[in-house]
């Protein structure tokens, strides 16, 4: 009831609202504690942190955030990550500082964001924030319903804006995912068009104009795979599906479709990748 009306008193544009979690809902992995939409950010002083993981985002003027013993400003197009339990304050550097907000608790969250790489409290820099004002807003509107399994919706949200956290997030001045994606995309997509050809390294890191080392490095970054790791990946997902469509074409023959010169190396291939070969992919399929 104190939060609430801390809230009242310090909010003068949006809307807020806070999650009364079931029992069954406080064991799910994530959920949903609270969402606020154009919220009129006034100052705040926690000495002893917040109970609940909190995602603040700038979206009208600049913040200033201070957490142990840094400080650093918030403007449009960044957001706060804060850890539970960690004093902080933060305040509006502009006469009028708006954001929105959502919070979340769950026994998997610090797991999960450690593995996505944010690792601490921060602010970051995020390459499409649009894509967070409106899962923010998602979430105003599952709290805003009243039917018995909205903490489910709630629950999928928080992993959706985790997931989001780990593709839209610049840190460290570093490119986000969804850079990274943006700036590879016109090797991905010759990868598509030639995919049934000869296709090298070299050809593939023209199209960035950039050197085959320097692409591989940015390919792997992305994908977690080398560049000839995808283009055969790309190549069985092509296979497969042949096989199980066109059941009259022989597997050789498949195999010059995709791009594999060689018989016994796309046997190899599919054999890595699906733990079969293509034989028995397709009696199993057919």
């Amino acid at each position: 009831m104190i939060l609430e009306d801390q809230h009242d008193r310090g909010r003068k544009d949006g809307v807020f609202l806070l999650s009364t979690l079931s029992e069954i809902e406080k064991e799910l992995p994530f959920h949903l504690v609270g969402v606020g939409c154009d919220f009129f950010q006034y100052t705040i002083d926690r000495s002893f942190g917040y109970p609940s993981y909190q995602w603040i985002q700038s979206v009208r003027g600049t913040g200033i955030l201070r957490w142990n013993g840094k400080e650093q400003a918030v403007p449009e197009g960044h957001g706060m990550l804060l850890y539970p339990n960690e004093p902080h304050s933060y305040r509006a550097r502009d006469e009028s500082w708006h954001v929105h907000w959502i919070t979340f608790n769950g026994y998997h969250i610090e797991s999960t964001l450690h593995q996505l790489g944010l690792t601490e409290t921060g602010v970051y820099a995020i390459s499409e924030p649009m894509v967070f004002e409106g899962l923010i807003r998602k979430g105003l509107q599952i709290l805003q319903q009243d039917y018995p399994l909205k903490g489910l919706d709630g629950s999928a949200l928080i992993y959706q804006i985790l997931l989001s956290l780990y593709k839209y997030v610049r840190s460290g001045g570093r490119p986000s995912q969804e850079d990274h994606n943006r700036r590879l995309k016109p090797a991905l997509d010759l990868i598509e068009q030639k995919l049934s050809g000869p296709l090298t390294v070299e050809s593939i890191a023209g199209t960035l104009g950039v050197t085959p080392q320097h692409f591989c490095v940015l390919f792997k970054n992305l994908t977690g795979l080398r560049p000839t790791e995808y283009i055969n990946s790309r190549r069985i997902d092509r296979a497969k599906d042949l096989l199980f469509r066109h059941p009259a074409l022989r597997v050789h023959e498949i195999a010059r479709m995709v791009g594999f010169e060689s018989d016994s190396y796309f046997s190899t291939v599919f054999r890595k990748l699906e733990g079969i070969s293509p034989r028995r992919y397709r009696e199993l399929h057919l």
